[in-house]
This record gives structure tokens, sequence and C-alpha cells, in this order.
């Protein structure tokens, strides 16, 4: 999965008056630009998306962070202040947004079809989006993602800033060292907004699930127990700080030392403070997941499948789709494992007895897990040959292969892709979970790198930095039925393209991803509009893709908290493909496979009805 941007919230007022203001900055003068729109239209729309995303890093100084943004872009020195958790942040960034939205709907319009009505248009279609979901009053989100708990066991104040500090915070200065310092007195206080809004959330009826609430009890427990000995971030600052240059021992000393203190006197008070709460928050809990146990959780619910997706069918419509798409597919893996010479048993039986023959599992040490990372590092290079057949030329920027670190392993997901920064700090890097490395047989590692690297996130995500030139306002939204659509799509453009041509277990593998992402839809619209229970939705996970009991209350504990998300694999997919039909059959032999994707790929991530009318107009004017 790609990595989405986290959830931004307010830091101080985000000024709306520099953003009313945004046309009277523009200069007046005649002509237009290349694609038609007049030149003082096309400087107030650009103006204004730079001022929109200015007020969202101000929300969000962490996130500038996350970016790898400089503080000119940003628009002020954001890297000693962490995002405002608390409960007036939230209301004040909904009513702005509110606000931002009323001037973004008012702005002249670009030209139709132009790259700056695409821009305008995706910005405004994330501040109705985040409107439709966020007006539930409960939980977070910013312009991208969703969750309707304060905090759970994949994010939070409690993970998110130690992760931050740790593995994006700069340390090459000595006011690099102030900054980081001044982030961690703040860490208190941001784990307590959390905790607080957690109980006014509950008062209202809205608690994360029982099984959440255990993962998370158990993370707090963990951070509440690190000794300064032995803690990462204390570890991580002490070998950073000793190559900023100027420094004394005496200053690094006293760096360390105070870093210590607020580590034992603040931090770890916060820590113990929010496993309590958690820990009240359990009697409260209901047993089940599902969102539609809260005071509007099915409206909530197709809000965000249709923010994520543009989805206009109902959750039970999904759900039978889904189902029946499962059943398509068990009975391709059927065929194609009857092939292997495997004809006996369930699908899933089957999938598991693979996953345990000699050479698919690897070691379970450091040698074990040293060849899985150089196993994927090699399957990268695979699929360029599809990616000039069916894409083009390969961007520059090449992507890094490695684990999770096992400090942040527990609320990590499986696997993941994150961007490149815009400092570049840190290159795209493409991690996998190694805390079970059973999960990971070898026949499954093929497909796994073509969704997350080549032809799938980092060759879309590479190809929007370098072609599409996207203002910093589009930077900041990540559409996950896009993003995940195209990396699904692309596992399919791997496998037609002969990739699994002499590899038929690799095949197998494909074939056991596409069934897990239509599952997914499944078991996500079972949770929060079927009303199944965990242990249904994970017997399902479990009986149709051949995942273990871990892995499946893994994969159902994150759909409980990330409602729709697990859905976009699927309908981002089909979608991509129903787009290809339609474009093959109007074009016949003209057909591009070149063009279509520079289609859907040029815009950058956007909602998928955008994608469609790129797409169309490309078809119409190509069968002309």
């Amino acid at each position: 999965m790609h990595q989405p941007l986290r959830h931004a919230r307010t830091f101080w007022p985000a000024g709306l008056a520099a953003l009313l203001a945004a046309g009277v900055l523009a200069a007046c003068s005649g002509g237009a630009d290349p694609e038609g729109t007049p030149r003082r239209i096309a400087r107030e729309v650009e103006q204004t998306l730079k001022t929109v995303a200015q007020n969202e890093l101000v929300r969000d100084p962490e996130l500038a962070t996350e970016l790898g943004l400089s503080p000119d872009a940003a628009g002020y020195p954001f890297g000693g202040y962490l995002t405002d958790r608390s409960q007036a942040a939230f209301e004040r960034a909904r009513l702005e947004r509110l606000e931002t939205l009323d001037v973004l709907v008012r702005k002249a319009r670009p030209a139709p079809g132009s790259a700056l009505a695409r821009n305008l248009d995706t910005v405004i279609a994330a501040h109705e989006a985040a409107e439709a979901v966020l007006v539930s009053g409960h939980g977070t989100g910013d312009l991208s993602a969703f969750y309707p708990y304060v905090a759970d066991h994949m994010r939070g104040a409690y993970l998110d800033v130690p992760e931050l500090l740790v593995r994006r915070q700069p340390i090459e200065t000595p006011a690099d060292i102030a900054a980081f310092l001044a982030r961690v007195s703040q860490l208190a206080g941001a784990i307590d907004d959390d905790r607080r809004r957690l109980d006014a959330d509950a008062r209202s009826g809205v608690v994360p699930p029982a099984a959440v609430l255990a993962r998370m009890q158990g993370l707090a427990a963990a951070g509440a127990a690190e000794l300064p000995e032995t803690s990462f971030l204390i570890q991580t600052f002490d070998n950073l700080q000793n190559g900023v240059e100027g420094l004394t021992a005496e200053a690094r000393a006293a760096n360390s030392a105070k870093l210590r203190t607020l580590f034992t006197d603040s931090v770890l008070p916060a820590y113990v403070r929010f496993g309590d709460a958690v820990a009240e928050l359990a009697d409260s809990a209901l047993a089940e997941p599902g969102v539609w146990q809260i005071d509007g959780g099915d409206a909530y619910y197709r809000s965000v499948l249709s923010a994520y997706t543009g989805t206009r069918r109902t959750p039970a419509e999904l759900h039978a789709s889904g189902l029946a798409d499962v059943k398509k597919l068990t009975g391709e893996l059927n065929t194609a494992l009857a092939a292997a010479g495997l004809p006996e048993g369930t699908v899933a039986e089957r999938l598991a007895f693979i996953g345990q023959q000699p050479g698919q599992l690897y070691e379970d040490s450091d040698l074990g897990r040293a060849a899985l990372i150089e196993r994927l590092s090699q399957l990268t290079t695979r699929a360029r040959g599809v990616v000039e057949l069916q894409i083009g030329p390969m961007p520059d920027g090449a992507v890094t292969v490695s684990m999770v670190p096992l400090a942040f392993a527990a609320s990590a997901p499986s696997a993941a892709y994150t961007p490149r920064t815009a400092d570049g700090r840190n290159p795209a890097r493409f991690e996998i979970n190694l805390l079970r490395i059973a999960d990971w047989p070898d026949f499954s590692l093929p497909t796994l790198v073509y969704h997350e690297t080549v032809p799938g996130h980092h060759l879309e995500s590479a190809l929007a930095a370098e072609q599409a030139n996207l203002p910093l306002a589009r930077q900041l939204i990540w559409n996950a039925g896009y993003g995940e659509g195209w990396a699904s799509y692309a596992e399919t453009l791997a496998d037609e393209n002969g990739l699994y041509t002499d590899d038929p277990l690799g095949r197998i593998g494909y074939l056991q991803s596409m069934l897990l992402s239509a599952a997914r839809l499944v078991a996500d619209t079972g949770i929060h509009d079927q009303k199944w229970t965990r242990d249904r939705a994970m017997d399902y996970i479990i009986v149709s893709t051949g995942l273990s009991v871990e892995a499946a209350a893994d994969e159902v504990d994150r759909y409980s908290v990330w409602p729709g998300q697990a859905s976009t694999y699927w309908i981002g997919r089909q979608r991509l493909l129903d787009l290809r039909e339609r474009a093959q059959r109007v074009l016949g032999p003209k057909f591009d496979p070149k063009a279509f994707h520079a289609a859907i790929l040029g815009g950058g991530p956007r909602p998928l009805d955008m994608v469609e009318a790129d797409v169309t107009r490309w078809y119409t004017e190509a069968a002309r």
C-alpha cells in the first residue's frame, strides 16, 4: 500500500484573509496561457492554490517535515512545532476549510480540460470530501484520509511523533537540534490532546473496538516502559548530533541531558496517562467493529467510500459485487493450482500449503531477512520492460528497498511505499514489515514488488513528480482510489505482459493478491455495512485467501479503524480496467496503451471521476 500523508490538523489560524485577497495579488494583464486560460485568471488560481497549501501546512507542521519542504516553501519555520491535536484545532480546521471551499468554488474557471482546471477541481473535490466526512464531528482526517477514531493501533501522537522525529527530523545544525528538542518538549501535550479527544468522542459513543483498544494498550505500555539507555529516540539523537559541526563536547552533553530529562519527566508519564485512559475506555468499548454502530455511521461510511473512490453504488451493492468477484477468482486459482500439481483441497488450504514448502519461507534470522530484501531488490528491475512497452521511458529516481525498523514494526502496515522527500534527504522507499517473516513466502513477492514499485506506486509517484508539474496544494492530496487502484491495475499489467510466463507459482501469487483485493472489499463492506463480527471477517479472509490467523487479524483490525480504504484496491482497479475496455472499443486498432496510460498518469493523483473525464477526452479526440 501507499503510505498516505498523515492526517493534517490545525496548528494556528490559517490566515483566510490572505486567501480571499489572492485575486488582488495577481497582476491584471491580457493574453492567455498555452492551454487557453486568460493569464489574469491563471495567476489568480495559482496564487489561491499556493495560499491553500501554505494554510494546510500551517495547520500541520509535521506534514511539512514529512514532505521534506523548506521553510520558504511551507511559508514559515515549522521545524520546532508539533501539530495541534486539540478539539478546538479540529473544529477550527473544519470551519476554515469550509471558508476556503467557498472561495475556491467562486474562482473564475480556467480553460476546460487544462492542467490548471484539473488542479483547481482536485483541490475543490478534496475540500468537499473532507467536509462530507468530518461534519460527523468525531475522529480525524485531512484532505486525503479519514479515520473515525482520534487514535488507534496504527496512528496517533503516541506513534506518529516518535517515528517522525527518528526517521524524518533533520539534525544537521545547532538550529535543528533546538527544533528537535522543542518538538520533544511538546510530545506529552500532543499525546494528552489525543487522550482528551478520545475521551470526548467516547462520551458521544465513539470508541475504538475492543480488539483495537487491546493493541493500543500494549503499544502505550511499551512506550511507557522504555528506558533512556535503550530508547531509539535518544540513541538516534545522540548519534546524529555527533555529526553536527561546531558543537563542543559540553554542548552535546547538555543537549543529551536535556533530552533525557524531557523523556523521563514529561514523555513517559504521558504514555502512562494515555495507557490508563485507553484501559478505561475498554470498559465502554463495543466488542465488535463497524461504524454502523456510531450515530450517523451509515452516512459516514458512504461518505468515505465516495471520498476515496467516487462510487455511487451502495455498500450492499459493492458487497454483492465483491462476493461475485471472489467466486470468479477462486475458480481461476483452482485451475492454476491444479495445473501446478495441487488438485486437492480448498484454494485457501492449497495456498497455505505452497507457502510452507521448501524454498518458500525465508529463515527468521538476520541472514534470512537480508536474503528476502535482496530478492525484493532484484525483482524491482524486472518490470522495466513492461514500463517501456506500456507506459514509456522510466522516470529518474531509484527506490530503496528495506525492512520496517523493528522499533516501529508493531504499528506499521505489512508493506508500504513512501515517495522521495522534496529536499532529497529521504529517497523513495519500499518497506516490508518482517515482524512475522513467515507472512512472506517467496511466491508472493513478485506481485508485492510490482504493486509497490514498478509499474505500481513508485512509477506513478515518480511520473507525477517528473512530468505532472503539480502545485504544492496538489502534492498535499493523495486519492486512495486512484493510487491503490493504479497499483492494483499495475499488478494486472505485469501479468498481461508476461512477467509470470516462466513463473507459475509467481502467477499463483498474483491471483492470490487479486483475490485478497476483492476479499478486502467484501470484508470492508461486511464490517461497516453488513454488521459482520471481527471473527466472521477474519474467517472470511482466512478461508478465502489462505492468509494466516495473525495476518488476517492485522487486515481486519486495519479495516476496522480505516473504513473504506480497503475497498479502494478493487474498486480503483476495476474503474481503470473499465476505462481501458471502453477506450479499446472506441478506438479499435488505433488504441495506444502509452497514450491511454499517459491520460491516467499525466494528471497526478485525483478523483477517479476526473480520471474518467480525462480518459474520455483523450479517446474522443483520438477517434477523430
